[in-house]
């Protein structure tokens, strides 16, 4: 195809926005927005700009409305942005990714309608581009504890206290709630050994760009710690999952604590790597040594007894499911993938993951790829390693040899040379291999 025929399609491409009802207007005003916070910031925040390349992709057509352009790539000039087709083997999802030579903020289509939640979520996307650079990248580690019912308990117990510190009118009553949160956080750790490095790993990653999304916006909007406590208490109260999500709700809170409290922390977070021990030495706090004792006579204030009865029924309607989950995917017939942590492209939403235990994470829905191929997961869930290291679906019947599978809810599209064979560790189950 020529130059001129390309530029042709895309333009055809583009004149399906409007079909589509792709919000162009919003998607533009987003990329203005995403400019002045950054310009606004003018690198206070990280000691680097936050300024770069942004693509907003639909997920429909694939079209991307972006800031900038790629080289050799076509494109239409939108008003002030360009359109242009994102490539065929990139997920849509929110991320950063390679296009070209750069790195970019990827962010799906559509946008809040709020402000503050748009430059959050945009910003948001932006920290992880930069994430690498600024040496505060971390390994995406799942804390399937907070799945389980003491886990949750004393999470969403620490959620409030965060919550009531950020909503404090004066340093006394702020220093006290954010001290009640940090002995909650202490009293969970102090159940599930090891988690502590999966949580502060968890928050780097995530955390980290959250608050540095919900820092620009409180720049950008004027408004001010309560928005924060806001969105703190909506978390702890409609999210799911925290297995992949939790620190979305702690890293924001934990930041702008941090804020009012100790303006080097984000030189400090670079070596300590911990924004829990940064708030516990800028409040110099120690857990108490009867740890369970203290975090009991502190909970009540923070609706404990709520909590526990909303868990409690929590719990009872998980165990059913885990059963069922256990049946399809662990004890049946099952069809196992295996692949190396770098090896594997994958989509879902971090808000729905179950612990199915420590180690192995049930995804309700997904999209993975890998060498062997692209598995697409719309319902019946998929059994994942915390390790990726292996990916298990439920059989009703032995799969055919071809190069697309179909089962209960899900599609493996097989790449060239890929094929599957019985399961000699688990009969009546198959995995997929390459070559015969």
């Amino acid at each position: 195809m020529t130059p001129r025929a390309l530029i042709l399609g895309l333009g055809l491409l583009a004149a399906t926005l409007h079909a589509q009802e792709i919000d162009t207007a919003r998607a533009l005003t987003a990329l203005r927005e995403a400019q002045l916070a950054c310009t606004i910031d003018s690198a206070k925040l990280w000691h680097k700009s936050l300024c770069g390349p942004i693509a907003l992709a639909d997920r429909q057509t694939r079209l991307v409305i972006a800031n900038d352009t790629v080289s050799g790539r076509h494109y239409l000039r939108l008003s002030d942005g360009f359109v242009l087709v994102l490539p065929a083997t990139q997920f849509i999802a929110n991320t950063s990714f390679r296009w070209g030579d750069r790195d970019w903020t990827l962010v799906a289509l559509p946008l809040p309608a709020d402000l503050y939640q748009r430059i959050s979520l945009l910003m948001h996307e932006v920290f992880h581009r930069e994430q690498g650079a600024l040496g505060l990248r971390a390994v995406d580690e799942l804390n399937n504890h907070l799945d389980f019912r003491e886990g949750r308990e004393w999470l969403r117990l620490e959620y409030r206290a965060l919550a009531a510190a950020l909503q404090a009118s004066d340093s006394k009553t702020l220093a006290s709630h954010a001290k009640d949160a940090l002995l909650f956080r202490a009293m969970r750790r102090s159940l599930y050994p090891g988690s502590d490095s999966l949580e502060t790993a968890l928050e780097i990653q995530e955390g980290l760009p959250e608050y540095t999304g919900q820092h620009l916006a409180l720049e950008l909007t004027g408004e001010g710690r309560n928005r924060v406590a806001r969105y703190v208490l909506d978390y702890e109260k409609n999210t799911p999952s925290f297995v992949r999500a939790f620190a979305y709700g702690t890293g924001p809170a934990l930041g702008v604590l941090l804020d009012t409290l100790d303006r080097s922390w984000r030189d400090d977070v670079r070596t300590t790597r911990d924004l829990s021990a940064l708030l516990a030495r800028a409040l110099k706090y120690q857990p108490p040594k009867n740890l369970a004792a203290a975090a009991r006579r502190a909970a009540p204030q923070y609706g404990w007894h709520d909590i526990e009865r909303e868990e409690a029924a929590r719990d009872s309607t998980r165990a059913p499911l885990l059963h069922e989950y256990r049946a399809r995917l662990a004890d049946g017939p099952s069809l196992l993938l295996r692949q190396s942590k770098d090896s594997l492209s994958w989509g879902y939403d971090p808000t729905t993951m179950i612990a199915f235990d420590l180690r192995t994470t049930i995804y309700p829905w997904g999209t993975f790829s890998a060498p062997w191929g692209k598995l697409e997961v719309e319902k019946n869930g998929v059994l994942v390693a915390n390790d990726f290291s292996t990916i298990r679906v439920g059989l009703r019947e032995p799969p055919d040899k071809t190069d697309r599978i179909t089962g209960d809810g899900w599609t493996l599209t097989l790449s060239p040379g890929w094929t599957v064979r019985p399961d000699s560790a688990k009969p009546g189950s198959f995995v997929v291999t390459k070559g015969e």
